[in-house]
């Protein structure tokens, strides 16, 4: 559910990890081949093999090398005297794969800064760039308590990446700023998260996270998806708009040769043909309602299963048996049924024979909402999805999405969206009623870019779901 849900406090106590920490890190001179072999023997998740236990594809290896080379210049041209931070964005949707690529860098990053005999990595790495990564200190931030979780269980599986290196943006400029230091390399997983107002409740002074990390290190690299802002007090807009923040104007400010901006564009989560993305991509942006794919329709075409339903409860029925062929099937949906964080459950009714309760607050569960077998037994939230995952989505369209005839198009009705806490006004929201709209449409882009391998669709709008039926 919602951000104010999600107050887990993260046990960052040190253990000795080092039995755990079996690591076998293979990299080819030229990166044609890169793997990463872990033991997963003691975290056992989807979610960590995904981020971990991959190959990456010859442009990612070309992403990482790059980077690299970014930061060691970077911080070989550093002067303290001019203080100014260099900044590299990688910027993608939705399963493109930019968490990868950020895992893997990260563990090279760590690799060469906590070694002791280079000798060690000098077969690995180019001299240059090991010259300037030795002895770093380097923090990788995400302002997600799920995907904190999630890093520090796979902390347990890489030598070189320690818990007290995975951070939310909050802490470490508060721990920066106590102990008047600079950090050299910060990455940021989920940019888009950033604080861009002050939050007194959760101990945030500064008038934006971006700001303050740039003048607490030297190099930034950070994943941004603007499609994935969900709260006023996090907005990133365009410069244009004068709402929230604009990762534009940050970077523009920055001298040429001290930046960088690259586009992910493969997708690699939905394993869905052209039109079907497109499908997606137009519903969940601009709200167009595109015919109905016809990759489909031809069903040996696509390996993708993506249907619309007359009937939730139907369609939960057929979900829970694709949960026990497939596992990691579960419901979902936008914020417009009501929920408090009281303890007590809440539940999302739709007709008479669907009524499934909300995902309960859970902040010490370790296992990750989407592979739990209990919550085949509730409706998740764009909170507890982010960052994560599905085998099968089976998404209701609550009250907030409508049908409008005359563009036909969804037409938004954000006063019956439930998330309060997504829409408290923040001083630099100029236009509540658009930033509203925006809002919603991202939950909507981040729940339909969830299922790997299928979405289930149900409407609770009877226009919108005598329309979108009407396509099959």
């Amino acid at each position: 559910m919602a951000t104010t849900r999600s107050k887990s406090s993260i046990n960052t106590n040190h253990t000795n990890e080092s039995n755990n920490k079996k690591a076998r890190y293979n990299n080819t001179k030229h990166g044609n081949n890169f793997k990463r072999e872990i033991n997963l023997k003691n975290t056992g998740s989807a979610a960590i093999d995904k981020l971990s236990h991959v190959t990456l594809n010859d442009e990612q290896v070309s992403l990482k090398k790059k980077i690299l080379e970014f930061i060691s210049t970077n911080l070989d041209n550093y002067k303290d005297n001019d203080g100014t931070c260099a900044m590299f964005v990688i910027q993608g949707d939705a399963g493109t794969g930019k968490s990868v690529v950020l895992n893997a860098l990260f563990n090279d990053i760590q690799k060469i800064a906590e070694t002791k005999n280079l000798k060690e990595v000098e077969k690995d790495f180019p001299p240059h760039v090991i010259k300037s990564l030795e002895h770093t200190k380097n923090y990788l931030v995400v302002n997600h308590p799920e995907m904190l979780k999630l890093y520090h269980r796979i902390s347990k599986s890489f030598r070189y990446i320690n818990k007290s290196s995975l951070e939310r943006p909050t802490s470490l400029i508060n721990m920066l700023t106590k102990s008047k230091s600079k950090c050299d390399v910060v990455i940021i997983d989920e940019a888009h998260l950033l604080s861009t107002s002050k939050d007194a409740f959760k101990r945030f002074y500064g008038e934006n996270h971006l700001q303050d990390l740039m003048s607490l290190s030297k190099v930034l690299i950070i994943v941004f998806d603007e499609k994935q802002s969900l709260r006023m007090g996090s907005f990133w807009g365009q410069t244009s708009e004068r709402n929230g923040a604009s990762l534009s104007t940050f970077y523009d400010a920055l001298p040429a040769n001290k930046k960088s901006w690259y586009y992910l564009k493969q997708q690699f989560r939905v394993v869905a043909e052209p039109d079907m993305l497109q499908w997606i991509e137009k519903i969940s942006t601009t709200g167009e309602i595109l015919p109905f794919p016809q990759s489909i329709k031809t069903k040996e075409k696509s390996n993708f299963d993506f249907k619309i339903w007359s009937d939730c409860g139907a369609m939960y029925e057929d979900l829970k048996e694709k949960n026990k062929q497939f596992g990691q099937c579960r419901m979902l949906a936008t914020y417009d049924f009501p929920y408090r964080l009281d303890g007590k459950d809440y539940f999302v009714t739709c007709g008479d024979n669907f009524k499934l309760r909300w995902d309960r607050y859970t902040p010490k569960a370790i296992t990750p909402w989407s592979e739990r077998d209990d919550t085949i037994d509730e409706v998740g939230s764009v909170y507890t999805i982010q960052g994560f995952d599905l085998n099968y989505a089976g998404l209701i369209l609550g009250r907030s999405v409508g049908y409008d005839k005359e563009t036909d198009s969804i037409k938004l009705k954000p006063e019956y969206y439930d998330d309060h806490a997504g829409f408290t006004k923040k001083k630099n929201i100029k236009d509540v009623d658009l930033v509203k709209h925006k809002i919603i449409m991202n939950s909507i882009n981040v729940l339909m870019t969830r299922g790997v391998k299928g979405m289930y669709l149900y409407a609770w709008d009877p226009e919108l779901r005598e329309r979108l039926l009407r396509l099959t």
